[in-house]
């Protein structure tokens, strides 16, 4: 039975214009959801190629000349897709590859600019993130997909999501989709967060990555992250910031009619739970407690546990 103290609620779900109440008293799972390899040394896995868990490194060129760096294990035409958020890369998904890849097609892709794909985009937008995403899956010749986002790895999967059509089964996001009703920023609000940017960019990085974690999450885990983020390169973050700026979910979503599921934190920002349902119908929100804003690292046998449950539906 899982730990008291990851105290997962379903808070609201809504489907086919319906809300409900649920509560999730406990999960049930074998010890081979456990993800004791990754807990061990955390660290040490974070630092190594994913390779050496049998994934292939391979690559694709996007529709701007861009590299996008991917890695892949398993031969089916059905595949999950793993999608990084913010500064981060495949390897902030390490536990899950390892898990998944074990009875499924399993894809983590480097959106531009980050992990190991090309530096050389001119312009970063959502719409071009999800091209990149798009872009493997179509090289791959999958037939269909389950795309699975992390923070801003969620607005990107729905852009992929977009591309894709009939590819695609199921959305997940973790810690992300706080608020669907979003159409963007203003055009004087984008050009005054990205000129505070580039005045202030090491310390709005650092504030943006403080905001990540709680007082109980892992310092060498927080640690590693934070270094992450501050290597990232200054083009890429503020590219990345104005991308998410702009995002417009509202015109995102009414081209879409894939189910969602999300998996939010109650530390890093509140979800707007009834917003979102007005926002999608085809929606269904768990709340999750005392972790910070990496679940699927911060609680990897949990959160594989609550994924593996959700993809078997």
């Amino acid at each position: 039975m899982i730990e008291e103290n990851f105290g997962i609620v379903l808070i609201k779900m809504k489907n086919h214009f319906e809300k409900k109440l649920i509560i999730i008293s406990a999960l049930f799972f074998t010890g081979t959801i456990y993800a004791e390899r990754f807990l061990d040394d955390p660290i040490a896995k974070l630092n190594s190629s994913i390779t050496e868990i049998g994934f292939r490194e391979e690559s694709v060129i996007s529709d701007d000349e861009v590299k996008i760096n991917y890695y892949i294990k398993g031969s089916k035409k059905k595949a999950l897709v793993f999608v990084h958020g913010y500064s981060c890369s495949s390897e902030y998904w390490w536990p899950q590859l390892e898990y998944f890849s074990k009875d499924h097609t399993v894809i983590a892709v480097d959106l531009a600019g980050h992990g190991k794909s090309g530096l050389n985009r001119k312009e970063y937008t959502m719409d071009a993130f999800g091209d990149d995403v798009q872009s493997v899956i179509e090289h791959l010749e999958l037939d269909e997909v389950i795309l699975i986002g992390h923070s801003m790895g969620g607005p990107v999967v729905v852009k992929a999501a977009n591309k894709l059509g009939s590819k695609t089964r199921l959305i997940i996001g973790v810690d992300t989709f706080q608020d669907l009703s979003q159409e963007g920023i203003s055009t004087f609000g984008r050009i005054a967060v990205n000129t505070m940017f580039r005045l202030f960019y090491d310390s709005m990085t650092q504030d943006i990555v403080d905001d990540f974690f709680i007082e109980e999450s892992n310092h060498d885990l927080e640690k590693w992250i934070r270094n992450d983020a501050i290597e990232t390169p200054k083009k890429v973050s503020q590219g990345t910031l104005d991308a998410l700026l702009t995002m417009n979910y509202v015109k995102s979503l009414d081209e879409l009619s894939v189910p969602i599921i999300a998996l939010n934190g109650k530390s890093f920002m509140e979800t707007k739970l009834d917003v979102n349902f007005e926002a999608y119908k085809n929606l269904e929100i768990e709340l999750i407690d005392q972790v910070g804003h990496f679940i699927m690292l911060e609680k990897p046998t949990e959160f594989n546990a609550w994924l593996e449950s959700k993809i078997s539906q």
